[in-house]
Parts: C-alpha cells; sequence; structure tokens
C-alpha cells in the first residue's frame, strides 16, 4: 500500500490534485491510501496516531501554517517521509533543502510532472521495501525502518521493540518476528535478545553498551561471535 497525503487549503485545487494522483495510481496499477486536508492544523490533529506517508504533498501558501513550516515541524519528529512542496512562486529553496523536500511543482500542477515525481518516489520505495520491517497491529500496518530499531526482546507472549526515538510491543512468537532481522545487522546477545550492531559503542565479555548509555546482557560464550560481528558490521559501514 502506497500511502499519500495532500494537504492544501484551496478546496478547488486539492480536488484536481487528488484527481491526479487517483489517476496516476489507476494507469500504473498501484494500490493507494489517499488522505486529503484542507489546512497544515487539521494535518497535525488528524494525523498523529496514523502510520507515516510514504509522500506528503504540501502546499506552501496556506492560511496560519504554511506548508514549510508543517514539513520542519513533521522533521522534528522524526518524520521521514518524501516532502513535496507545490508552490506559485519559486523561492523556497534554500529553506527546502533544510526539511528535505523531493522536488517543488508549480502551479498549476501538470499531468506529466506529477506523473514522473510519483513514478520515481514509488520506484524507490520499491528498492527500500527490505530495508523496512512491516509491524501488523490489528487492522494497521507501519512500516519501520531497521535502521531505527536497537533491538528487540521477548518478553513472555509479546515481543518488545526498542526504537531510537520510539517503543512497540506487540503480541507474537519472538521466532517469528526475529525471522525479518536475518541477513541485517542484528546479532542474538542471548536468547529472545537481538541488538542492532550499527547501535552499539562498546562490547564487553559481559555487557553490550548501546550509544544511548543502556546495557545489555551478553550470554556466556557468546563474546568471541559478537566481537567479530561487531568488528564485520564496523568494517562494512
Amino acid at each position: 500500500m502506497f500511502k499519500i497525503a495532500i494537504c492544501e487549503d484551496e478546496k478547488v485545487v486539492l480536488d484536481y490534485e487528488c484527481s491526479l494522483v487517483e489517476a496516476w495510481a489507476k494507469n500504473r496499477g498501484c494500490t493507494i491510501a489517499l488522505d486529503t486536508y484542507i489546512s497544515a492544523e487539521q494535518f497535525l490533529f488528524e494525523s498523529e496516531d496514523k502510520p507515516s506517508y510514504d509522500v506528503l504533498i504540501f502546499d506552501i501558501q496556506m492560511k496560519g501554517i504554511n506548508g514549510m513550516e508543517l514539513a520542519k515541524k513533521l522533521r522534528g519528529r522524526g518524520c521521514d517521509s518524501q516532502i513535496v512542496f507545490v508552490t506559485g512562486i519559486s523561492d523556497y529553496a534554500i529553506e527546502g533543502y533544510e526539511v528535505g523536500a523531493v522536488r517543488y511543482i508549480l502551479k498549476p500542477v501538470k499531468e506529466e510532472v506529477i506523473n514522473e515525481l510519483l513514478d520515481k518516489i514509488y520506484a524507490d520505495s520499491q528498492k527500500q521495501e527490505e530495508d523496512y520491517f512491516v509491524l501488523g497491529q490489528g487492522a494497521e500496518l507501519e512500516r519501520i525502518s531497521f535502521g531505527k530499531i536497537i533491538y528487540i526482546e521477548a518478553r513472555g507472549h509479546y515481543v518488545y521493540m526498542k526504537g531510537a526515538d520510539f517503543e512497540r510491543e506487540w503480541k507474537s512468537s519472538f521466532s517469528e518476528a526475529a525471522g525479518a532481522f536475518e541477513e541485517k545487522s542484528f546479532f542474538c546477545l542471548r536468547r529472545g535478545l537481538l541488538v542492532n550492531l550499527q547501535h552499539v559503542s562498546k562490547i564487553t565479555r559481559t555487557d553490550c553498551i548501546l550509544d544511548d548509555g543502556e546495557q545489555l546482557p551478553v550470554a556466556r560464550g557468546v563474546y568471541k561471535a559478537l566481537n567479530e560481528a561487531f568488528i564485520k558490521c564496523f568494517c562494512r559501514s
């Protein structure tokens, strides 16, 4: 599912951009979830508990909080969605670099321009799909970058995930969840505990010290393999 959000405070323009995105998805045979917002304030209020979007299409010149300010707020929260700005003027380039904007589209939006842009973003997202862990809870799916996961741990009938700026816990067997981490930069410190070596700052024979200072116990007899894996990961990085 390719998730797209459009935030535009002119209803006519919003409807037009929606029609372009829906036509693109239909012509490409791509399944999308498209949400629309009539203001930045509405976006901030209604999207907070939703899974992250793949693409955010923001009008810059909105009343109240404008699109650039909205993007900065989201980046400050750790949002890594692809951001596209729609604007009637072209002097926001420097600010756009600050929020990692993919591109500016000048109004009126042309079909061939939005098609080309969405084609590129979608293709890039497909290439990166293997770098994400997909967590399903009920009817919701959340895509989490493996790079942001610090460790996962079995806790009874649940799996706990510690992230760089988040925590998750869901009901699952640990072996089932751990299967997705094979061939990634994770190491088994003991039964039911996988750590991302990219977030490890130091190892000893008894402890694994993370870059945030937290210490995880190392099982007896694991140090040699851990040391080799740590060196290999460091050299690869």
